[in-house]
């Protein structure tokens, strides 16, 4: 069993690991979606609120990768992306569907 100073002390290494390579990527998150949504964001919902989920992992990912592009990119990130994207037009047409669906019943 390993103890809970040996697991702290792993996750330490970890952050310094991850830190070396994406940076503070984590503390320029929030500039970037201020700047992609400068009117802020309407998020109404379980639907919305899956869809902004996955945006919002691709947004990182793309911090990733932006934070190693002088070193070759990030290739993980670049996989991560692609599925992220499928899943958010999954989301949409999910979105779609049911925007489609609110329309028919007020007609």
């Amino acid at each position: 069993m390993v103890r809970p100073d040996e697991s702290l002390e792993e996750l330490a290494n970890l952050y310094r690991q991850r830190n070396q390579l994406y940076g503070d990527n984590y503390k320029n998150f929030g500039n970037v979606v201020s700047s992609l949504f400068p009117d802020g964001i309407h998020v109404d919902g379980p639907t919305d609120i899956n869809r902004i989920s996955v945006l919002f992992h691709v947004i990182d990912k793309v911090t990733r990768y932006i934070a190693n592009f002088n070193n070759g990119g990030h290739e993980d990130s670049l996989d991560d992306i692609s599925v992220y994207s499928q899943m958010l037009k999954e989301l949409d047409n999910d979105q779609r569907a049911i925007q489609a669906g609110h329309e028919k019943g007020n007609s």
